[in-house]
């Protein structure tokens, strides 16, 4: 299994909740231009995309899925669930590769157990493992 860890893009600082941050036009333009690149090279016909259910992911995620013409599902535990959790759910999903949108420091923490190694992880940052 493939999976493609994704943060968000470049959210606005404040907002009436957290949860309702919303990408900048800044983070919109870096991420299309991310997923133009990303969408020549990735090579999946047995994928789903998932992403968190706060503002900034989902907006990530919609960009994303447009390059890719596909669609997305939203997954609460992407808001910072225990890896345990979301590996879980993949292999319930049962398929070959997945991009999951979420967040800091989750994806990071996520990366470090998979791999064992310490990895900045950028907003906009695509990050790849196989498990």
């Amino acid at each position: 299994m493939r999976i493609f860890f994704i943060r968000h893009g470049i959210a606005e600082n404040y907002a009436d909740s957290d949860f309702n941050r919303q990408l900048t036009i800044e983070g919109r333009i870096k991420l299309n231009e991310t997923f133009e690149e990303f969408v020549k090279t990735f090579k999946s016909y047995d994928f789903k995309v998932f992403t968190s259910p706060l503002v900034r992911a989902v907006q990530t995620c919609e960009i994303l899925c447009e390059k890719l013409n596909t669609d997305y599902e939203v997954k609460s535990y992407l808001k910072g669930a225990a890896l345990s959790t979301v590996l879980y759910d993949l292999k319930l999903e049962g398929h070959k590769d997945y991009i999951l949108v979420g967040h800091e420091p989750y994806i990071s923490d996520y990366l470090y157990r998979i791999t064992g190694e310490f990895v900045t992880v950028s907003r906009g940052s695509i990050h790849s493992v196989e498990i």
